[in-house]
């Protein structure tokens, strides 16, 4: 059995952003295949704990991009939303969906 995952939120035109924004839509529909499979895994006679748990991390990484997708619309994307510092674009660069800057990742 699956889950229907929504579709991410549509792009406003911040240009800025849009190299981030295609990054992260083309990493999020590779997530829901991924998931699909892993789901498909866990239907076995024996299920596979292995793919019970990446169809969950799978899941955790989807709800993170739409976040940061939901955020370029929004027009808050590259802010901590902790903070509200900046986050530096090299983080971001690795890490696309991140929510905080350094200092605040740290101190969770």
């Amino acid at each position: 059995m699956t889950s229907t995952i929504p579709a991410p939120v549509p792009a406003t035109g911040d240009s800025q952003w849009e190299p981030f924004r295609l990054r992260l839509e083309a990493q999020r529909a590779e997530c829901v295949q991924e998931r699909e499979r892993a789901l498909a895994d866990t239907v076995q006679s024996l299920p596979d704990d292995v793919a019970v748990s990446r169809a969950a991390s799978l899941l955790q990484t989807i709800e993170d991009i739409d976040a940061a997708l939901a955020r370029i619309a929004a027009g808050s994307y590259g802010r901590c939303v902790h903070c509200g510092t900046d986050i530096p674009e090299e983080r971001l660069e690795l890490r696309p969906f991140a929510t905080g800057c350094v200092a605040c990742s740290q101190r969770r």
